[in-house]
């Protein structure tokens, strides 16, 4: 029995498939097998402990890092406790390593991430899959299939119990998750991006997507082979010369890594203003590449069924911030209206990503998006604010061999009087980056040109 204060994990950054872009091979957490009965059985009885104390500190707010500090010496006497009951029975005596796991757990359990850390602290899981608590799966970078992993908790009510800890602590602000409230979606310290569900499930089921907290940048997915030199260039002068860009692509092609990568070459005095369901990109991080950023975020209702700001609400709201650069983490609702008038009304430069299977099948979704917030606005009056809007649709997607690579990339012709007509820079090739093909207008590429591009391969 190791009878001595433990120190809990605290939540660390963790990876995407760019980790091997740190010049390290990224070293995996040791994981210890611990039976969760143990674990659920200590849980309670330090929560039922902790409980007793809140009630006798009545009105006198105590802090966590406070909670935490009386916490940690009421876990070990109730590990020396069970320790003590498994030598009374006959069993062996808990190795000071079970014991130290155990500690770190419970913790994790009551102030953290509980079993999610294992993953979350591991630089190489990209995603974390949990389809009921013993049905755990994580994609790793570079890895063909998911890992079948260990079960995450004792039962799948102990499951929901953990995530609606973090409903009600983690965020910027209280929510729940339970029956009545059966849908969550935020961001967990770190960055973690959190989507959780049940009762339209079978089981409750959970998506943890991990961020990447380096600097990201065009060179670094030119040598993941996303882009090639001759796109780097391109994209880069296409920033600078403050063209409205949509970046594209299906679930997991990378759409915000790459509207990260292109938020990096923003001009630092430039006035930056993103908006997300829940926080992603993270370029504020990066003040010395962006001193002026403002990062939005989506607010659910309280427990009264007020305060709700949606996407819509907030592109709306920032139309009143003089931003130099509106940027929407995903567009995929009313707020594609307000998009489009913030990139035509003298925001240019501004950006999104959106969900389609082709860059020429954006406008079909901008469309639907735009009828959601206005009921009855005719196709042609979308049609002229997209063509005025939008310069360039930059479309994603992954290759058999898992490369996510840029698969085409059309110019919206302004000239064309009714309908949308594109010109196809660089088209879509089997099984590989796209590749150039027409060459941009004259008004495009003489704006490509003053922001300094240096290559025309057309």
């Amino acid at each position: 029995m190791s009878g001595q204060n433990g120190h809990g994990p605290a939540v660390a950054v963790a990876g995407t498939s760019l980790a091997e872009l740190d010049g390290q091979q990224a070293v995996r957490p040791q994981s210890q097998a611990i039976d969760l009965s143990i674990i659920a059985e200590i849980r309670e009885q330090v929560a039922s402990e902790i409980s007793e104390a809140r009630r006798n500190d009545g009105d006198n707010l105590v802090e966590e890092e406070e909670e935490i500090a009386r916490t940690e010496p009421i876990i070990w006497r109730f590990l020396d406790a069970h320790a003590r009951s498994v030598i009374a029975a006959g069993g062996p005596a808990p190795t000071v390593q079970e014991e130290e796991a155990i500690f770190r757990r419970v913790k994790a359990e009551l102030f953290g991430l509980g079993g999610f850390e294992t993953y979350l602290f591991d630089p190489t899981v990209e995603n974390v899959f949990v389809n009921g608590c013993d049905k755990v799966f994580v994609n790793r970078s570079g890895a063909f299939e998911p890992e079948a992993m260990p079960p995450i908790a004792e039962s799948d009510q102990a499951l929901v119990e953990l995530v609606n800890r973090w409903a009600a602590r983690l965020g910027r602000t209280e929510r729940r998750f339970d029956v009545s409230n059966p849908r969550l979606d935020m961001r967990l310290p770190g960055g973690f991006r959190l989507h959780a569900i049940m009762e339209v499930t079978q089981r409750p089921t959970i998506t943890i997507r991990c961020p990447y907290h380096r600097r990201v940048g065009l060179d670094d997915l030119q040598r993941l082979g996303t882009v090639d030199p001759v796109m780097v260039d391109f994209l880069t002068a296409a920033v600078r010369a403050r063209c409205n860009i949509i970046v594209a692509g299906g679930t997991g092609t990378g759409k915000t890594t790459l509207l990260r990568a292109l938020l990096h070459e923003v001009p630092p005095h430039e006035r930056i203003i993103t908006i997300e369901d829940t926080a992603e990109l993270g370029i504020a991080a990066f003040e010395e590449d962006h001193p002026n950023v403002v990062e939005m975020e989506t607010r659910q209702a309280n427990m009264e069924g007020v305060g709700e700001l949606t996407m819509m609400d907030l592109t709306r709201e920032c139309l009143r911030m003089s931003p130099d650069r509106v940027v929407v983490g995903e567009v995929r609702g009313a707020e594609a209206l307000y998009m489009l008038k913030a990139m035509s009304q003298g925001n240019d430069g501004s950006m999104c990503t959106v969900h389609a299977n082709s860059a020429r099948g954006v406008a079909d979704r901008v469309r639907g998006y735009c009828a959601e917030g206005i009921a009855n606005i005719p196709i042609h009056v979308i049609d002229t604010f997209y063509r005025t809007a939008v310069d360039l649709v930059v479309h994603l997607r992954v290759l058999p061999d898992r490369r996510r690579v840029v698969a085409s990339i059309v110019e919206v012709e302004k000239s064309h009087g009714e309908g949308l007509r594109y010109n196809s820079l660089f088209e879509e090739v089997p099984e590989d980056r796209a590749r150039p093909s027409v060459p941009p207008s004259q008004y495009l590429l003489d704006r490509l040109r003053v922001a300094g591009m240096q290559v025309h391969p057309w």
